[in-house]
């Protein structure tokens, strides 16, 4: 019994530094008590004349209508005496002060001993705050004091109910703190809320057999439940002997009350005298609307006793999209959702848990030359082309900085077959035994990818420090470059996902070719190399990426020197004819075009000497000063065809700026940055009404621009239409019909 966050001050639930958080009933003076059940004071109350004592909060606490809420408070005696007994209230308020109660929930009394021990258990309420309730007022009683004697109250206490989130069932039944009524005794059994035993709070359902055979003991109120949804079931239960099996069981209902599909059931194998955490996991049938516990111990004799406590119906707590169910995610059950590779042994533990009760225990066994590797037992369905990401939970035993973590994505055909394998590794810190790591990677579904087998890597594990892993979650998204050619445009778009995943301040995208090599890509503002995330999505163009050859994309995420990146899947541009050559401008995409490069047409570079040949006096041979040679000149001649091939090569030319010249691949040229020199267009035959032309075209290779790139080579008036809700707003946004070309306002 506890609350998982205290909605009262600190001073007001233990009195640590004054009584300024109560305000005095009738009958009753406060003090600040050296006495405490915890901390180093409490609460006194002295009664002025026969009666009883009372004190209420002097601030009430804001609550949400419709919540299940719980209270308690510890009480002792300041000197011995018999006939007292103290209750807790709550007091449900539509304002912040003033008003009347909505209404009210007052624990059952309990008797103070007749000592000066403090009361165990004390008295208890769980009450669910009523419509229009905002605020809620905590009022404390004692009964049965003599003019002058004083009780004292510590650790006041008043929250949502501890390990309550999302559970179907309503705290006193998954606690029976206040009574044991949502439990029947259903066959062979007495079933009774006792504090004789008890796993969190006070008290626990004590099952005690009638005779040999099966027990079973079923919560009384059906929850609701949805068809198709996974659901956990779970309990701490103790047993008084040891080797009893003892059954977790799921009945399911339709919206009748009538039972419908087999009831779900889990056995487990106790020891006596320990707490153990029996779960079942399962998906509701169809036509399930509602469900209930049963529990369904085997006795060997009359009088075997199980004590059943904190129990738990929800849905499974996976993320949206999860593509591995509760127990390989979380192992509540049993570890058959994963495989020990080599190197090492596996086994479901309780001994540590990042998320519900138990995890998998990885134990190095020694084995020459092998890291501990474990693998999901069975392939989960995926779609291709779509990224994943894999978040495990990871605590290793205690050891040295450095050690690697590897997790490995092994993609399936239909026929279960290995497409493809890729690696992700991190880097760990040292280890005392005692913190999570979490190390987040992701990876996108190659084309004819059917299903997906991950598996985890401890590298230089221990032997004698056991690794374990929990919450290992698998969803669609995360940090992924996923790139397209777009072949009207000889440009690949890549989109970016994941941006905002791990709270990194900087991404950065680069274009890697097949030696390796990284080269940035060219974005509005200048090189994508640093970009601040305000967003999770992002689309790039890259319009200077070679064609008819394989390239990926390099996207990463960084604060600082922390850092994750991944790697598109290989991307092919495709080129045009074996004759004709790209010419793009890449400050401003749009301004492209292909043209037929003639025979013989192709450049002949030179690189001219930069050298003084100087003769000396008395000697045979020049003493000569050179530098570096100047880049490759040349001149190339082009062919275009029609009206429309010429406005656009004048259209490319213009500006006066800086070129791309694409090559075919099979020609064994390298891509060029180039500045234009004189050009010119000559017809290829002298009659007014052929249109084809022959170009010479003067070249001096140059370094690759800086600057940004303007506009888009894929924007048309569809691009226009959408971005503009009529004409008097598409021409108030340009100042000519460049800017509507470009999408660049004022321009």
């Amino acid at each position: 019994m506890s609350v998982a966050s205290n909605l009262l001050p600190a001073n007001t639930a233990g009195t640590e530094t004054d009584t300024s958080g109560w305000t005095a009933g009738s009958n009753t003076t406060l003090s600040k008590s050296t006495r405490f059940y915890a901390g180093a004071a409490s609460l006194g109350l002295t009664a002025t004349a026969v009666g009883s004592v009372t004190a209420t909060i002097s601030a009430r606490v804001a609550v949400v209508a419709g919540q299940e809420y719980t209270a308690y408070s510890y009480w002792a005696n300041v000197a011995a005496a018999a006939g007292r007994s103290a209750t807790i209230r709550v007091d449900w308020y539509a304002a912040v002060s003033g008003g009347t109660a909505i209404s009210s929930v007052t624990s059952a009394a309990s008797s103070l001993p007749n000592a000066t021990t403090w009361q165990t258990p004390p008295p208890i309420l769980i009450g669910t705050a009523p419509v229009g309730a905002q605020y809620a007022s905590v009022t404390v009683t004692c009964s049965g004091l003599s003019a002058g004697a004083t009780v004292v109250t510590d650790v006041v206490s008043f929250g949502l109910p501890y390990g309550a989130a999302g559970n179907g069932i309503s705290y006193n039944v998954q606690s029976l703190e206040v009574d044991g009524s949502g439990w029947s005794s259903h066959a062979n059994v007495t079933a009774e809320r006792s504090s004789a035993l008890a796993y969190d709070g006070w008290y626990g359902l004590r099952l005690t057999s009638l005779a040999a055979g099966p027990v079973e003991s079923r919560q009384v109120v059906r929850i609701p439940v949805t068809a198709g949804v996974e659901y956990v079931a779970s309990a701490q239960v103790n047993a008084g002997v040891a080797g009893l099996d003892f059954e977790v069981q799921v009945l399911w209902y339709d919206a009748g009350g009538v039972g419908i599909g087999a009831r779900f059931r889990q056995s487990w194998t106790l020891d006596a005298g320990a707490w153990t955490r029996c779960s079942l996991i399962g998906v509701a049938p169809p036509g399930a609307t509602e469900a209930r516990i049963a529990w369904g111990p085997t006795a060997t004799a009359a009088g075997q006793v199980w004590t059943v406590d904190s129990v738990l119906l929800k849905p499974s707590p996976i993320p949206a999209g999860s593509i591995i169910g509760y127990n390989t995610q979380s192992i509540e059950v049993d570890a058959s959702g994963w495989t020990a590779v080599s190197g090492c042994t596996i086994s479901r533990t309780t001994e540590t848990a990042w998320e519900g009760g138990a995890s998998l225990r990885i134990d190095e066994t020694g084995s020459s030359g092998m890291d501990a590797t474990v693998s999901m037992s069975a392939p989960v369905p995926v779609v291709p082309r779509q990224a994943y990401q894999v978040t495990p939970r990871l605590k290793l035993g205690a050891g040295p900085a450095g050690r690697q973590f590897v997790t490995t994505y092994r993609w399936l055909n239909v026929a279960d077959e290995l497409i493809r394998s890729t690696n992700s590794t991190w880097s760990l810190g040292s280890s005392t035994g005692t913190g999570w790591y979490t190390p987040p990677t992701s990876s996108v579904a190659p084309t004819g990818a059917a299903s997906l087998v991950v598996s985890f890597r401890v590298a230089s594990s221990i032997v004698g420090q056991p690794a374990y892993l929990d919450d290992v979650q698998i969803v669609p998204g995360g940090l992924a470059a996923i790139a397209d050619p777009v072949p009207a445009s000889y440009s690949a778009s890549i989109a970016l996902q994941g941006l905002t995943s791990g709270g990194y301040t900087y991404w950065g995208l680069w274009r890697q070719g097949g030696d390796g090599a990284l080269v940035p890509i060219r974005g509005p503002q200048g090189d994508l190399s640093q970009v601040t995330i305000i967003g999770d999505t992002t689309v790039v163009e890259d319009y200077e990426a070679p064609l008819g050859v394989q390239v990926r994309y390099y996207l990463k995420v960084w604060t600082g020197g922390s850092y994750r990146a991944v790697l598109s899947d290989p991307v092919l541009i495709p080129e045009p004819t074996s004759t004709e050559i790209v010419l793009k401008d890449p400050g401003l995409p749009a301004r492209q075009t292909t043209a037929v490069v003639s025979k013989g047409g192709q450049p002949t570079w030179t690189r001219r000497a930069r050298q003084g040949v100087n003769p000396v006096r008395g000697r045979s041979r020049p003493i000569v000063i050179s530098d570096i040679r100047t880049s490759r000149e040349g001149s190339m001649t082009l062919v275009t065809e029609t009206a429309e091939d010429l406005a656009s090569m004048w259209w490319l030319l213009e500006s006066g700026n800086i070129l791309l010249i694409q090559w075919p691949s099979l020609w064994g040229e390298r891509d060029v940055y180039v500045a234009v020199g004189d050009v010119a267009e000559a017809p290829v035959v002298e009659y007014a009404e052929y249109s084809d032309r022959t170009w010479t075209v003067p070249l001096t290779e140059v370094d690759r621009p800086v600057g940004g790139a303007t506009g888009s080579a894929g924007r048309t008036w569809a691009t226009v239409l959408a971005d503009h809700v009529d004409g008097m707003d598409l021409l108030t946004s340009y100042a000519s019909w460049l800017g509507v070309y470009t999408g660049l306002e004022g321009t």
